[in-house]
């Protein structure tokens, strides 16, 4: 009797370690991650605790943004800074996890039956009775689970190329609304110093008697309207900028260089190999792609559900002689078991098909949708582009000059005192809108070279 006490006594010790083993694994600190890892998400976590969690930590001395002049620039700051893009990476690191959780067996189930009324057999007296149980699916099963997992993080792979396109997409067309705001206050503050010289000409002829007081009013009625232009500029250039910090990551107080000059009209692009390239490379085509494979093997998962899963099991029983019985052996007992489920409930299955079926429809309409508006997303860029360099080579060989020209002609001609002024004030307001309409077409162009970086897949220089 005290054996059989003592066998309980350690039956009940051996539980209680388990459960403390399981949940000290339980509590721990998860292994795979690195300690600088494991550092950055619980300062995150800390700051994401604080009431000013909305405003990101300041930049360190690794974080300057040094002097940014171009749109490839830019757009290479905030695919460097960009916290979307640190949000994708993770989350493609997240995912790349799961293919090696869904591919392994589930843990073995262990069972101890150490207190109680146990069962007196002819060999003896049960004291303890456990069984050790594996459930092992077919390994297509396993195979399949892990090709979807896979799946799901190359799409999530895909995103973030997408997302990657886009915010650098983004920081190029911040930047041509920030270069165009910029030349556009430079030509105008240039063009108001020239109309303050027509003033002056006309105030003068005006005190000589030669001209009506009107001409210094209508320069001074022009003076203040372009004064409001300018305002309007200043606003837009100032947007543009704020832009650009939240694209690049930058503090709000920082400065922003001046935009570098560049030239879009000489750029000459292969339509053909530019849509080819589009259809080979644009991340959301991939990625439709991908979530049509991903939808075909969980429809070959759902048809392999119906096969029953195999359990193996081993069992054991400590039987105590207690010397009473004159026939008992006190022998232990031991076996091997085997089981399956079995799938009857055939309506989950069928509906777990269906949807599969459903899934693989809708992604192929989804890759028909994306391959189409990729097509027409290059071929729209294309066509912009082509525009506008069309009217640069008018404006610059023909249109500007021509304006310019006819601006100098009657400033001559009413420093004379033959010509009239309404006639130099509209030569005047002619050539700032042309030189404007310049300024506009080149920032254009470079959006529309932006999209169409953008369309074919391309993050920087090629």
């Amino acid at each position: 009797m005290r054996v059989g006490v003592l066998i309980q006594t350690a039956g009940v010790v051996l539980v209680c370690g388990i459960q403390a083993a399981v949940l000290t694994a339980c509590s721990a600190r998860p292994s795979p991650l690195d300690e600088a890892a494991w550092t950055q998400i619980t300062s995150s976590e800390t700051r994401a605790r604080r009431l000013d969690a909305v405003r990101p930590p300041p930049p360190g001395p690794a974080m300057e943004i040094g002097q940014p002049a171009t749109a490839e620039a830019y757009a290479a700051l905030a695919l460097a800074r960009h916290p979307a893009i640190r949000a994708g990476e993770a989350k493609v690191r997240r995912l790349a996890e799961r293919p090696a959780q869904v591919r392994s067996l589930d843990d073995p189930m262990l069972m101890l039956a150490p207190v109680g009324e146990m069962a007196e057999t002819a060999a003896g007296r049960v004291r303890l009775m456990g069984s050790l149980s594996q459930r092992v699916p077919l390994t297509e099963k396993l195979i399949t689970r892990s090709r979807i997992a896979e799946l799901e993080a190359s799409q999530a792979e895909a995103e973030l190329r997408s997302l990657r396109l886009k915010i650098a997409g983004d920081a190029r067309r911040a930047y041509w609304m920030y270069a165009f705001a910029t030349q556009a206050i430079e030509t105008t503050r240039r063009s108001r110093a020239l109309l303050e010289q027509f003033r002056d000409v006309a105030d003068a002829q005006f005190r000589a008697g030669n001209r009506p007081q009107q001409d210094v009013l209508r320069a001074s009625a022009e003076l203040g309207n372009i004064d409001a232009r300018l305002a309007e500029l200043e606003q837009r250039r100032a947007s543009a900028q704020a832009m650009l910090r939240q694209l690049i990551n930058a503090p709000a107080d920082s400065t922003l260089p001046p935009p570098a000059q560049f030239d879009y009209d000489q750029i000459e692009l292969e339509r053909l190999a530019l849509l080819e390239r589009a259809l080979q490379a644009n991340p959301a085509l991939l990625r439709a792609a991908e979530r049509m494979e991903q939808y075909r093997q969980t429809h070959h998962l759902a048809e392999l559900n119906r096969v029953p899963d195999l359990t193996v099991s081993l069992s054991y029983t400590m039987v105590d002689d207690d010397g009473l019985s004159p026939v008992a052996s006190g022998r232990d007992q031991w076996w091997i078991g085997l089981g399956f489920n079995i799938p009857i409930w055939a309506e989950k299955y069928d509906a777990a098909e269906r949807e599969a079926l459903f899934g693989r429809l809708e992604a192929a309409f989804e890759l028909d949708r994306e391959r189409t508006s990729v097509t027409f997303e290059v071929e729209d860029a294309l066509v912009r582009l082509d525009a506008q360099q069309q009217t640069l080579r008018l404006l610059r060989e023909q249109i500007v000059p021509d304006a310019r020209a006819a601006v100098e002609a009657s400033a001559s001609t009413y420093r004379a005192g033959s010509g009239d002024f309404l006639t130099l004030i509209d030569n005047w307001r002619t050539q700032l809108g042309y030189e404007l309409m310049e300024h506009s077409a080149v920032a254009n162009a470079g959006r529309a070279l932006a999209d169409l970086k953008q369309a074919i897949g391309q993050e920087g220089e090629p």
